[in-house]
């Protein structure tokens, strides 16, 4: 090998890390889109409506980025299992960036299937605090998952998602 093919495979590595180096130090700080507690709060106002105007005693749970709740409330007369139930759809929709009746219907095809199972593809939760149950809604913006809305308590994973969806539709114009 020859000294300029050395010099100039130098050259090229020096180039690569000092990039790299000049990337590393201009990223700094990540910018990113939270909920607000008062979108939070407009959300689950949103949603209780549509499940009080159907009838249904529910509970409902938004969720931030991080799987941290903002807020969580259950209707009077709601079975005392719903507000964590709501919360298990929401961590569902928002740890998997899809609603988690999709998910469901994904664990239910893949158990059916007689070939092994891939990681990542395990059937029925997973991950702990998941729940095998429709309702919950990842609420993203410019393809970022910034949390998530679940309601329990209607009756169907459809009627729950509808009305988690209403809660979805009450601040639309400002997910953005």
């Amino acid at each position: 090998m020859s000294k300029e093919y050395f010099a100039t495979w130098g050259a090229v590595t020096a180039l690569v890390i000092a990039g790299a180096s000049v990337a590393r130090s201009e990223q700094g700080l990540i910018v990113h889109k939270a909920l607000s507690l008062d979108m939070a709060m407009a959300m689950t106002q949103g949603s209780l409506e549509k499940c009080r105007e159907l009838h249904y005693k529910c509970a409902v749970t938004v969720l931030d980025a991080t799987g941290r709740t903002i807020i969580a409330l259950q209707d009077d007369g709601a079975n005392l299992h719903r507000f964590d139930v709501a919360r298990k759809k929401a961590y569902t929709a928002l740890v998997y960036r899809r609603p988690s009746k999709e998910v469901v219907e994904g664990w239910s095809k893949k158990t059916a299937e007689p070939v092994p199972l891939l990681e990542g593809t395990m059937p029925n939760p997973p991950i702990e605090g998941t729940i095998d149950m429709g309702g919950g809604i990842p609420i993203i913006v410019d393809q970022e998952t910034i949390g998530a809305i679940a309601v329990s308590g209607a009756p169907g994973w459809e009627m729950d998602e509808a009305c988690a969806k209403a809660g979805l539709a009450k601040v639309a114009d400002k997910l953005k």
